[in-house]
């Protein structure tokens, strides 16, 4: 098809004048969003009513403009909404437009008991950077609202007049009786007792054969050494009396019964001991006849043998019947009754 060269310089302007027109809207609508994504991001909030009223919910809304991107959090219930207080949080969901601009927005429901005239709030948005791992923190401008009362100035100061309020003064001392609470100090004597009560049910036993054990050690102790220093003194028949005092009377101790008080042959015939029948008539011709020699030291020195002997027989006695208790007195065992009998036999030897 021919063009005519009248017609050919008009299309010509034409075209280039609709080609300027195209090129220029869509150079300038991307201008747009490159200047609208340099402002990013941006956030607004106020609230939404126009009354603040004390003790009632306020609705507070927060939006935030951002790329899409970005993570963002809003402030949850651990944030302190001071002088309000945070009472729900609705948050809606992100809408993203073409250009890749993100609208986040969320509704908090508030109240507030304070007093003041104007109460003022401003909000956070968080961002995380997840390339560096900060957080970036924006808020919303400071939003004031004027605080409603249902009663106005005019009637509290009506009522809080001092014509319309009658005081009286009364400084008459009055005596407040003291409450005792006998049930109480009943219930824990009783549980008192019941612990002492089982305490001794569960641990007296071992308490007093620990105390029993220790003091015929500590008899047994004694009784050697002040016998070992006698024994060095044997010099004269006052000194062998006094030492066959001291034997005896830890004896009777042992065993219980009066050796204090009993003659060498009583003793002898009791025990059935003739060796023990021996020594205590090589002592009494030391105290009645003044015979001192090596011989009467070694008499005492075998005095001393079984009044060991006859300690350690108690010893394991007190043992064994404590052992008997603890175990609900059951009968004594087949070892330690031999164990007695060889003692027995040993002492007799």
């Amino acid at each position: 098809m021919k063009i005519n060269k009248k017609h050919f310089f008009p299309l010509l302007i034409l075209s280039f004048l609709f080609g300027n027109f195209i090129f220029g809207a869509f150079f300038s609508s991307a201008q747009s969003s490159n200047d609208e994504k340099d402002n990013l991001p941006t956030i607004t909030g106020s609230f939404s009513k126009d009354s603040l009223k004390v003790g009632k919910h306020i609705p507070f809304k927060i939006i935030f403009t951002h790329e899409y991107d970005k993570e963002v959090v809003f402030a949850d219930s651990n944030y302190n909404f001071k002088p309000f207080e945070w009472v729900k949080t609705e948050a809606f969901p992100t809408q993203t437009d073409a250009q890749g601009i993100a609208i986040d927005s969320a509704i908090y429901w508030l109240r507030t008991f304070e007093l003041d005239t104007i109460q003022t709030l401003k909000l956070p948005v968080f961002v995380l950077d997840q390339k560096t791992g900060d957080t970036l923190k924006y808020f919303t401008e400071v939003s004031t609202k004027e605080t409603e009362f249902v009663l106005s100035k005019a009637d509290l100061q009506n009522m809080l007049q001092k014509d319309s309020v009658t005081f009286y003064q009364n400084t008459t001392f009055l005596e407040i009786p003291r409450f005792t609470n006998y049930p109480l100090y009943g219930l824990v004597v009783v549980i008192l007792i019941v612990a002492i009560i089982l305490f001794f049910v569960f641990f007296g036993e071992s308490i007093r054969k620990g105390y029993r054990l220790k003091r015929l050690q500590r008899q047994h102790e004694k009784f050697v050494q002040e016998y070992a220093s006698q024994l060095q003194q044997i010099e004269n028949p006052e000194a062998t009396d006094h030492t066959l005092g001291m034997w005896k009377a830890y004896i009777e101790k042992l065993k219980n019964e009066p050796f204090t008080t009993y003659t060498s042959s009583e003793i002898s015939r009791l025990t059935k001991n003739e060796s023990l029948g021996q020594n205590l008539k090589v002592i009494d011709r030391a105290i009645y006849g003044g015979e001192i020699n090596e011989n009467t030291e070694l008499a005492l020195q075998n005095l001393k043998n079984y009044a060991i002997n006859i300690f350690e027989k108690r010893l394991a006695e007190l043992r064994v019947t404590s052992e008997n208790k603890l175990n609900k007195n059951k009968p004594v065992s087949k070892q330690a009754t031999n164990r007695i009998k060889k003692e027995k036999q040993e002492e007799n030897a």
